[in-house]
Formats: C-alpha cells, sequence, structure tokens
C-alpha cells in the first residue's frame, strides 16, 4: 500500500434474500457440487447400460471386394456375435455398484448442503434482526443517553464517572452492531457461495482476474 492512504468508509449494503425454498431450487439447480455428482450418477449409469448391453447378441454388416484384371468380385455378410460363456456378470456387477455409490453419494452431498443452507438461512435471519434492533434501538439510545450524561456533566448534574460509563455503554452497543454487520455480511456471503448464481460466479471470476 502507498505511504499516503486514506480509509474509506462504505455503509453495509446487503439486498434482501429470497425465501428458503427459493434459495433450496436454487442450490440444486445451480450448485457446480450438485452438478458434479450428478455427471458422476450419469457417467456410472452409461457404463452400466454399457455393460448390460455387451452381453446381447450383436449384428454386423462386413463387405469385401476383391480386384481382379478381369473381374472384381464383391462379397457381403452377416455377422453375429452371440456370447456362450462370458456373460460379464463381473462386470455388470462392479457397474452396478458404481452407479449406487455415485448415488448414495449424490443423495448425500444434496442433504448435507441443503443443511447448510438451511442453518445458514437461520442464521442470516437471526443476524438481520440483531442488526436492526442495535442499529435503530440499542446505539441509538446509548448515543442519546452518552449526550445527556454530557451535557449534565458540563452542568454539574452529573459525575465524571457517570459520563466514563455512557460512554462506555455507547462504545459497548457500537461495537456490537460492527459485530453483527460483520457476522451478517459473513452469512450472506456463505449462502450466495451455496447459491452459486451466475451473477455471484462472474463476480469472483472477475475478482480473480
Amino acid at each position: 500500500m502507498p505511504a499516503d492512504y486514506e480509509v474509506v468508509s462504505q455503509p453495509l449494503k446487503i439486498e434482501p434474500l429470497p425465501a428458503l425454498p427459493i434459495l433450496l431450487s436454487e442450490l440444486h439447480a445451480q450448485s457446480p457440487e450438485l452438478q458434479r455428482a450428478k455427471a458422476e450418477v450419469e457417467a456410472t449409469e452409461s457404463k452400466l447400460s454399457f455393460e448390460q448391453n455387451s452381453r446381447l447378441p450383436k449384428l454386423s454388416i462386413k463387405a469385401q471386394q476383391y480386384n481382379d484384371p478381369n473381374f472384381t468380385d464383391r462379397l457381403y455378410g452377416l455377422v453375429v456375435s452371440i456370447p456362450g460363456w462370458d456373460f460379464k456378470g463381473g462386470q455388470i456387477a462392479e457397474a452396478e455398484a458404481n452407479a449406487s455409490k455415485a448415488k448414495n453419494q449424490l443423495n448425500a452431498q444434496s442433504q448435507s448442503l441443503e443443511q447448510q443452507l438451511e442453518t445458514a438461512y437461520k442464521l442470516y435471519q437471526m443476524t438481520s434482526y440483531q442488526v436492526k434492533i442495535l442499529d435503530q434501538d440499542v446505539v441509538q439510545l446509548a448515543s442519546s443517553a452518552r449526550r445527556i450524561a454530557e451535557v449534565s456533566y458540563r452542568y454539574g448534574e452529573r459525575g465524571m464517572l457517570e459520563y466514563l460509563d455512557a460512554q462506555r455503554t455507547f462504545r459497548v452497543a457500537r461495537n456490537d452492531l460492527i459485530k453483527a454487520r460483520f457476522d451478517l455480511a459473513s452469512v450472506v456471503t456463505e449462502i450466495q457461495r451455496l447459491r452459486a448464481t451466475p451473477e455471484w460466479i462472474a463476480k469472483i471470476e472477475s475478482g480473480k482476474q
């Protein structure tokens, strides 16, 4: 950082979040972790389908051509491959196990992310209410009490200790508000990460450049 700089304070701007059901639907539709797990399920199911179909009879057409100076001979044939001894039992069982494992991982991942989102949303509601109460009531009352104590001290109606106590109460309330705002910003960031909206992804990518 340069030697001469200035810290510019900006008010906390947090847009209201949608309802929890909407956030859950966005989670299932846009979460990169769930998309990766779904792709793994599709891959294992495709592998299972391939192994199951490989034990069925296969048809193929073959064509051959012999060129001679005097004539051209063409042969066409139909080849039928029927599995006699190898019924792909081991390969199919392995593919079924992998497909089942991928589905279980998808369900576990989905439940884990849903629980994280629900917990973060409850914390968002709590911290939002806390910020509102601290900002509109507690800090305002503490500030008013501090001003009254200061005026009373100047006119000799109150002692120095009462004035200092009012100052301390105001600072504690203001610190609580700062901490609550930080907690609110943190939980909103966590919810945005879980939502993984295109706007949020674009913002993150632009910040990395």
